[in-house]
C-alpha cells in the first residue's frame, strides 16, 4: 500500500512538472520570489498582491497597472494548491485578521507555502489576439521564512570558512556582548576530545540563544536561519553545531581532526546541515524563479542606529549572491530559470511622509549599489521604489514652529490615534554625523480600519505589479 502511494506521489509530481514545461514554453507561467529578512513585511506584500489582483475589477486602485487601465484584465482566480508538499499561503487567515475588530496584521512566516494564480486577460498585440479572445497566464509565488534564506550562501562555504566569517561578526562590541555566555562555553571546549553529544547540545544552544538576542536587538545577518526557526529540525542534532573561534580554527588548519572527537562531530554535523538541509531548500525553490521583488526595511535600521544599518547592508549583498540573474529565453526558462527582472522595494513607506519617499528610494540604491551593478552587467531589469503593501497611515498638515510641514497620522498598537512627524530620511547610506545627532523615530502603526473597500490601501503595488506582470500580459 504505501509503494502504490509513493507510485501516485511520482505520478502527480511528474504530470505537474509536465504541465509546468508546457507553460514554460509558451511563456504562460511565471515563478515570482518575494525576498526579504525577517521584518521586511512579506507576509504582508503577499497578501496585498493576492488582494489586488483578486480585487483589480472591483474596488482595488491600480492606475499603473495597465492591463487594468486598458480594460483588458478577465479576471483573476485563485487554484488550488499546486504542490502539494507545501502548506497553502494563509491569504484568508491574513485578511480575517485585517477585517477583524481591531484589525491585527498578519503572523509572520513560519515555513513555507505558496499561492497560485491564474490570471485571465485580453492580448491587445500580437498574433493571439486573433486566435484566441484571451488568454491566461500563471502565477505561482512562494512564501519562506527571511531566517532561512541567509543560509544560501553557506554552500559556498566549508566548516572553517563559514567558522572565520562569523568570528568577524562577533568582533561587533555589540555582538561580543550579547554572546558572552556561548563564547565562555566555546572557548571551554575540548575540541580533540572524545564526542560529547550533550556537550555540543548545550554550547549549541548557547549559540542560538545568542542568535535569537541579536534577532531582538534588530540584527539580520544571522545564521544557520534553522537555528531561529527550526521548524520540523527541533531537537535534531543536525543543529547542534557552532562557529569556532579564531585560535580553534588555526589549529584544526594545522593538524587533522581524529574520528569520533568533538571537532569531528562538529564538522560533519555542519556539512550534513549543507547537504540535507539548505541544498535541497535552495535545489526546491530558489533556482526556478523568473521575476525577484527583494523588500527592504530600511526604517528599523535607521532606528537602531549604526551598527545595525551596516549589518543589514551586509546581509543583504550577502544574500543577493544566492540567485540566478541573466537575460532570460526559450532554453533557460525550461533548464536553467534565471531571474531576468528585479525590483527592490523599501517598504513601509507609510512610516515616513511623501517627500520623504523619494530619499528613502535614494537611501535604498545607495545601500545596494554594488550588488545592482553585477545584476546590470548580467542584463538583468533592475528599478527601485518604495511601496507600502497595505498602507496604514495618512498624509497630513500641521503647523510647528510657525512653519507648515507633512505629517502622519494613524493608530498605534494600543489602538490611540497619533499625529506625528518622523523625521529625515538621509539620501544615501549615512555618515558618522548623522549617526551622532539623526532625530529620526517611527511607531508601529496598527492595520487601517476599513468600512465597505475589499481592496486594501496601498502605496505604489499597482507600480510594483506592471514591472513584475506588465510585459507578459500585454
Amino acid at each position: 500500500m504505501k509503494k502504490l502511494l509513493n507510485t501516485s506521489h511520482i505520478i502527480e509530481k511528474v504530470k505537474h512538472n509536465v504541465k509546468v514545461t508546457g507553460a514554460r514554453i509558451a511563456d504562460r507561467h511565471l515563478n515570482l520570489a518575494v525576498t526579504g529578512l525577517s521584518g521586511s513585511g512579506k507576509t504582508a506584500f503577499i497578501t496585498s498582491i493576492v488582494n489586488q489582483l483578486l480585487e483589480a475589477n472591483e474596488t482595488a486602485e491600480l492606475p499603473f497597472f495597465s492591463v487594468v487601465r486598458e480594460e483588458r484584465l478577465i479576471g483573476v482566480k485563485r487554484e488550488a494548491q499546486p504542490n502539494l508538499s507545501l502548506r497553502r499561503f494563509a491569504y484568508e487567515q491574513a485578511m480575517q485578521a485585517l477585517n477583524a475588530s481591531p484589525p491585527t496584521w498578519p503572523e509572520s512566516t513560519t515555513g513555507i507555502s505558496q499561492v497560485r494564480l491564474h490570471i485571465r486577460y485580453r492580448k491587445n498585440s500580437g498574433l493571439s489576439r486573433y486566435i484566441s479572445e484571451d488568454t491566461k497566464l500563471t502565477l505561482d509565488i512562494t512564501d519562506y521564512p527571511g531566517e532561512w534564506l541567509l543560509d544560501l550562501p553557506l554552500l559556498e562555504m566549508d566548516f572553517l570558512a563559514w567558522s572565520e566569517h562569523c568570528e568577524s561578526e562577533l568582533q561587533s562590541p555589540e555582538r561580543h556582548e550579547l554572546a558572552s555566555d556561548f563564547l565562555i562555553a566555546r572557548d571551554a571546549l575540548d575540541l580533540d576530545a572524545e564526542g560529547d553529544e550533550l556537550g555540543l547540545k548545550h554550547v549549541a544552544k548557547l549559540y542560538t540563544d545568542y542568535l535569537h538576542k541579536c534577532r531582538g536587538a534588530g540584527f539580520q545577518l544571522l545564521q544557520p536561519g534553522r537555528f531561529i526557526l527550526p521548524g520540523e529540525l527541533a531537537g535534531a542534532p543536525v543543529l547542534d553545531f557552532f562557529p569556532l573561534s579564531a585560535p580553534q580554527i588555526e589549529g584544526l588548519a594545522q593538524n587533522r581532526k581524529r574520528k569520533g572527537s568533538n571537532q569531528d562531530l562538529l564538522f560533519r554535523r555542519y556539512e550534513h546541515y549543507q547537504e540535507q538541509v539548505v541544498k535541497p531548500f535552495y535545489v526546491e525553490h530558489f533556482k526556478r524563479f523568473d521575476r525577484q521583488v527583494v523588500l527592504v526595511d530600511c526604517l528599523s535600521a535607521l532606528n537602531y542606529g549604526k551598527a545595525h544599518f551596516d549589518d543589514l547592508q551586509r546581509a543583504l549583498n550577502w544574500l543577493l549572491t544566492s540567485f540566478a540573474y541573466g537575460k532570460s529565453n526559450l532554453l533557460s526558462r525550461l533548464f536553467t530559470p534565471k531571474i531576468d527582472k528585479l525590483i527592490f522595494a523599501a517598504s513601509k513607506a507609510d512610516h515616513v511622509t511623501p517627500d520623504q519617499q523619494s530619499n528613502l528610494v535614494k537611501l535604498l540604491d545607495s545601500m545596494l549599489h554594488n550588488a545592482r551593478k553585477q545584476m546590470q552587467f548580467e542584463g538583468v531589469s533592475t528599478e527601485s521604489t518604495a511601496i507600502a503593501a497595505i498602507r496604514a497611515s495618512r498624509a497630513g498638515r500641521a503647523e510647528h514652529a510657525g512653519q507648515d510641514m507633512q505629517i502622519l497620522q494613524g493608530t498605534d498598537a494600543d489602538g490611540k490615534p497619533i499625529r506625528l512627524f518622523p523625521g529625515d530620511v538621509p539620501a544615501k547610506c549615512p555618515d558618522s554625523q548623522f549617526w551622532r545627532q539623526q532625530g529620526f523615530d517611527f511607531p508601529r502603526f496598527a492595520p487601517p480600519v476599513r468600512e465597505e473597500s475589499h481592496a486594501l490601501p496601498h502605496i505604489r503595488m499597482d507600480r510594483v505589479l506592471e514591472f513584475i506582470l506588465g510585459d507578459k500580459i500585454r
